[in-house]
């Protein structure tokens, strides 16, 4: 070998050690430490400890020197093959069982073994001189599983291809920087190229140039990833990841801000607390949370904002997940618009309503009130009339006297109670809030005693079942008139977040079979349009009580 090849083997040699530290220096700063990164490093890093050596070749002087460098080299040379093995695997996003790898990494831990051990059973290499080498079949063992792992890797790669027909640039670098050294390593070892030097460690020079052109000019694994960083965080969404081992190895900004997340955090633990301060839907009439869905629910935060969470699970070929991203929006303006479009909704609905009432109102005292009134206007002039001719000797029919007075008197109560029903209408109307219609009922009624008591606080969220709750509380005061003979009613109110409690308790002698006629049906029927539930409880001589729950 003349003093010019020797000096361009060794120019290709630093070449080769320069490229590889270069990608690999960059990959330290820049690229996500996944593990496709990890195993793209690992290679550069076995590159290295095979071309190092290669140096100083030139200079032993002795076998034992030439031995000592050829066993740091065979320390890359018997792991190159697994690790572009998985490296390939990895960036092809399949999947290999643990064991695998294992057995993998156990034959090449195996070679470098057999090379290690070589003296005391010569079946690496037969023949170890300065100036002779004599391959045994352990060594050809070696490079069959080396060539194996490279070409299997080279095969995934091309599959991948297949799928994804825009990664032609990266597809053709890695194979090529796979099948460069690998052709020349198979001339030098067939001697079809006789050299006189292996030929395998310059072609890295030119492998390792194509990655590191790939790295910085095609974007290869996405190594710069400082703009896609940037854009990441500035997202307003929150976007937890996780692999299938439970680890959290990504969140951004808002994530962190949102839920105190970071990586390396444990994804159940991360689930776990969103899941308690969930907003979880009841049923108003069971009281029980309704079973979450787990693609996602609304979480409220403790300044009040409302995050929707969403999972969303990536599944490997035999359909376990292998990792998972969590996608956290503020929904807050969205339930705001929605709380105001309920309460326009609300208020549009009362109007309505006043307006009918108010109508309905209007017809009735014009309508049934006059005639009312003027029968009682005839039936006194038929009553004067017949006094008038009594007074004047006539004989007088008590009976029929008897009959008029009584039409007069039924006839000043109709009128009566239909005031009364109208002016009660009207005040019912006009309540805002549940408690100010409870309070102005009780207040109006002057035959027994009605204890009004309000537990919670009442709010303008509940002045749509304000209506409901006046009509089944003056329901229930007239059955108590009328019927139970009581001498005091309670009534209590409850507010709570999801819905309204109504308990009503008078008394009375009660009864021992519950019969539901016109009054109990009306409360029953309003109570369950509104979506609620209502039960009827008494006995004989315990009064009767009245339980209504309306959700809001």
């Amino acid at each position: 070998m003349t003093a010019m090849t020797e000096i361009l083997l060794h120019t290709s040699y630093l070449v080769a050690i320069g490229f590889c530290f270069g990608t690999f220096g960059w990959m330290m700063l820049k690229a996500e430490k996944n593990q496709t990164a990890k195993a793209f490093m690992m290679c550069q890093i076995l590159i290295i400890i095979w071309c190092l050596p290669q140096l100083f070749l030139a200079f032993a002087d002795s076998r034992e020197i030439k031995y000592a460098l050829y066993a740091i080299s065979y320390i890359g040379i018997s792991f190159i093959g697994p690790c572009w093995l998985m490296f390939a695997r990895f960036y092809c996003r399949k999947e290999t069982a643990p064991w695998a790898w294992a057995v993998l990494l156990g034959i090449g831990s195996f070679d470098f073994a057999m090379f290690l051990s070589n003296g005391f059973h010569h079946m690496f290499y037969r023949i170890f001189e300065l100036n002779q080498i004599i391959y045994g079949p352990a060594f050809y063992f070696h490079m069959v599983f080396t060539y194996t792992c490279v070409i299997l890797g080279m095969v995934a790669v091309l599959g991948n291809f297949r799928k994804n027909p825009g990664q032609g640039v990266h597809t053709a670098v890695m194979l090529a920087a796979a099948a460069v050294p690998l052709g020349f390593n198979m001339l030098y070892l067939s001697q079809t190229i006789k050299s006189g030097f292996d030929l395998t460690p310059p072609m890295f020079a030119l492998s390792s140039f194509m990655m590191l052109l790939a790295v910085f000019r095609y974007d290869f694994l996405d190594i710069d990833v400082v703009a896609s960083r940037q854009i990441f965080s500035s997202i307003g969404e929150g976007i937890i990841v996780y692999n299938r081992r439970g680890k959290v190895t990504c969140c951004n900004d808002a994530a962190c801000r949102y839920v105190q997340v970071k990586n390396g955090d444990d994804y159940n633990d991360v689930w776990e607390r969103l899941c308690k301060d969930a907003l979880l839907q009841e049923d108003s009439l069971l009281k029980a949370p309704r079973p979450m869905p787990p693609a996602g629910f609304v979480l409220e935060l403790p300044d009040g904002r409302k995050l929707q969470v969403k999972k969303y699970l990536l599944f490997g070929r035999q359909g376990k997940d292998k990792a998972g991203v969590l996608i956290m929006t503020d929904v807050g303006e969205y339930y705001e618009l929605l709380r105001q479009s309920r309460e326009l909704a609300d208020s549009r609905q009362r109007l309505a309503i006043e307006q009918e009432r108010n109508r309905i109102a209007q017809e009735v005292h014009d309508t049934t009130g006059h005639a009312l009134t003027m029968i009682q206007s005839l039936i006194k002039l038929i009553r004067i009339r017949y006094e008038a001719q009594q007074d004047q000797g006539r004989d007088a029919d008590k009976e029929i006297l008897e009959y008029i007075r009584q039409a007069q008197d039924l006839a000043v109560n109709g009128i009566r109670e239909l005031r009364w029903s109208i002016n009660h209408m009207r005040q019912g109307n006009g309540c805002q809030l549940v408690s100010q219609g409870v309070y102005q009922l009780a207040g109006s009624v002057k035959e027994t005693d009605i204890e009004v008591e309000i537990q919670g606080e009442d709010g303008p969220e509940y002045s749509h079942l304000s209506n409901i709750v006046y009509q089944c509380l003056r329901e229930a005061i007239t059955n108590c008139l009328k019927y139970a003979k009581a001498s005091h009613m309670d009534v209590i109110v409850k507010f709570e977040k999801a819905s309204i409690s109504v308990y009503m308790f008078d008394n009375g002698q009660g009864c021992s079979a519950i019969e539901e006629h016109n009054g109990l049906l009306g409360i029953r029927r309003r109570v369950m349009d509104a979506g609620g539930n209502v039960r009827y409880l008494s006995a004989e001589g315990e009064g009767f009580q009245i339980f209504l729950e309306l959700p809001v």
